[in-house]
């Protein structure tokens, strides 16, 4: 229900949804934010899971594109994962989880893409959440218009993450990022 229906689902909508009666929702979640703390985790291994797995293509530039689309797609047709991550209540766990498991998964591949020629030098594995972050908000705001439209974006920012001149402003630091995460829902 989350991911087609984003933070607007109730706890009516999943019981609904799992053909059970709503006290029986009730009596395993207190309310909609036990449900999507109770799902935090398989949001994360998600993302880390994306990441593994690109660290296994054995193509540089392959692995990288398939790692940066794969989190742009998770975060454009899943509209429970900003409500799950992002939400105030979880942001320093989120920050927390990212810190550990995401981007330690993730800079294998910036690294060796980096070192291919396939990914700007001063990409950083903790921009990969931040391009994921905007499509996503992409995705949300052409969903009615066109649902697929956001794969139009995803593609010119991993298209703009190839090698080149080096971009300026520098990136935010991790904490920056979180922080700057934060304020954005």
């Amino acid at each position: 229900m989350f991911a087609t229906r984003g933070s607007s689902a109730t706890l009516n909508d999943l019981a609904k949804a799992a053909g059970v009666g709503v006290g029986t929702v009730y009596r395993k979640f207190a309310d909609k934010d036990a449900v999507l703390d109770a799902l935090f985790d398989e949001k994360v291994d998600t993302l880390v899971r994306l990441a593994e797995t690109a660290e296994q293509i054995e193509d540089a530039g392959t692995a990288v594109r398939s790692l940066l689309l794969g989190v742009m797609e998770a975060r454009a047709t899943d509209r429970g994962l900003d409500a799950i991550l992002m939400a105030p209540s979880r942001g320093a766990r989120f920050a927390e989880a990212l810190a550990e498991r995401f981007v330690p998964a993730a800079e294998a591949t910036v690294a060796r893409a980096i070192v291919a020629g396939e990914l700007r030098a001063d990409f950083t594995a903790p921009e990969v959440c931040l391009l994921g972050f905007m499509v996503g908000k992409i995705a949300d705001i052409t969903r009615e218009t066109d649902p697929q439209l956001w794969r139009r974006y995803a593609q010119l920012l991993v298209d703009g993450t190839r090698s080149g001149d080096v971009l300026q402003p520098a990136p935010l630091a991790f904490d920056d990022m979180i922080a700057a995460l934060g304020r954005a829902t």
